[in-house]
């Protein structure tokens, strides 16, 4: 496989997410943490049915925030693929067009 493909890469946009990312995973680490010592301090007994029901309600809030996240992230990707499509057809069809002009060129220079 060609490494061209990465020039396509919306690097930019990469790098300016990049932080906020890395926030959001620190974030849900923190989250993680604290969302088990509240649950133990709601509950006495560790196995009580409330303990487990809370426990399963914050690992889904979680992931439901994870998935969030990578929609978002996956929307942006469409939108800039999208967009390098279209650039691209652009680019093709303007390339054809001085192709055009310089063979034109090129036998309007021999004839003449």
């Amino acid at each position: 496989m060609s490494w061209l493909w990465l020039k396509a890469v919306p690097w930019s946009t990469i790098i300016s997410n990049a932080p906020a990312i890395v926030d959001g995973a620190r974030q849900l680490l923190d989250r993680r943490g604290t969302g088990t010592e509240a649950v133990d301090m709601e509950a006495s007994d560790p196995g009580s049915l409330a303990h487990r029901l809370r426990v399963v309600e914050l690992r889904q809030q979680e992931m439901l925030d994870v998935i969030d996240s990578l929609a978002k992230s996956n929307e942006q990707l469409t939108k800039a693929v999208t967009y390098l499509r279209s650039r691209a057809a652009f680019n093709f069809r303007l390339s054809l067009a001085l192709l055009v002009a310089v063979i034109v060129l090129g036998v309007n220079t021999l004839t003449s």
